[in-house]
């Protein structure tokens, strides 16, 4: 075998097996129609992986993972981190979750050219990274309430939810594309882009969950594959980043694992492999 060809297949192996979480934290794969096979990893935190297979009349039928994280807001708190309000170069996720000690994170949103501006409005108490409210996006993920009685962290959905009156009423905000209208009704294309897509949701019972395909898709049919998992009892949800930035990873007791939407081809070109800069993500840290 050739060596330059074998060096490769052995580096790809080694960034695989860092990427892949251990089989003792991994979910039992849950398809369409089942009950969620949910592993609870800690007190509040549970985690599951969903799959689903599409046949498409005249194309090549789709086969979809979802990796899901689901926090109980009794026991997790949402931080909003963005490199603009940071000294030094724009952290990647490993390096996010280690110096602010998350337990989990995800993208926040989707940003500007000059690496570091949400393209939709986003703050976190008198930080603003981007202060206009962007029509065309429909949904706001806000958490840390200012007064008493609010949810400690929720999914608003512009069209059904008094938006305009609850966001000065929380810390943290990040606003982009609503994933679905209420009942899980589509408002995305069926011929989109397909890449991988990053998500955050919240659930019937107020819980926060942030979902992760690493599979090529276009939103319309991970909202369908969301869809089909009855069980998740999907409230509202936000499409936050797609493409090889989407990015989900889970930390515990210094563990890190780290889903990324780069192809294994993207980890053999980029000198840094999947630790790629992200400018603004939401973390989770333990109450």
């Amino acid at each position: 075998m050739n060596t330059v060809r074998t060096l490769a297949l052995f580096a790809l192996a080694f960034v695989l097996f860092c990427a892949a979480p251990s089989a003792a934290q991994e979910p039992e794969p849950t398809p369409p129609g089942r009950d969620i096979a949910w592993l609870e990893l800690e007190d509040g935190l549970d985690a599951a992986l969903l799959t689903f297979a599409q046949e498409k009349k005249d194309e090549f039928s789709r086969r979809l993972t979802i990796r899901v994280l689901r926090f109980d807001t009794g026991h997790y708190d949402f931080r909003l981190f963005s490199a603009r309000w940071e000294d030094g170069p724009v952290p990647s996720m490993r390096e996010w979750a280690a110096n602010k000690n998350l337990a989990a994170a995800i993208n926040a949103c989707m940003y500007h050219k000059d690496g570091k501006t949400s393209t939709g409005y986003m703050r976190s108490g008198d930080q603003v990274n981007y202060g206009r409210i962007v029509s065309r996006y429909g949904a706001f993920f806000v958490a840390g309430p200012r007064v008493p009685g609010l949810p400690r962290a929720a999914v608003l959905d512009r069209e059904r939810d008094d938006w305009q009156n609850l966001l000065p009423l929380y810390d943290t905000v990040v606003q982009n594309f609503r994933l679905m209208a209420p009942g899980g009704k589509q408002v995305w294309p069926e011929k989109g882009p397909e890449h991988a897509i990053a998500a955050i949701a919240e659930d019937m019972n107020g819980r926060i969950l942030f979902l992760f395909c690493p599979d090529p898709a276009s939103v319309h049919d991970f909202v369908t594959a969301l869809n089909a998992h009855q069980n998740l009892n999907l409230n509202s949800a936000m499409y936050v980043e797609g493409g090889s930035e989407a990015s989900l990873l889970l930390r515990l007791q210094g563990n890190s694992r780290l889903w990324s939407g780069m192809s294994p081809a993207s980890y053999m070109l980029s000198s840094r492999g999947l630790d790629i800069p992200l400018p603004n993500i939401l973390g989770v840290v333990k109450r």
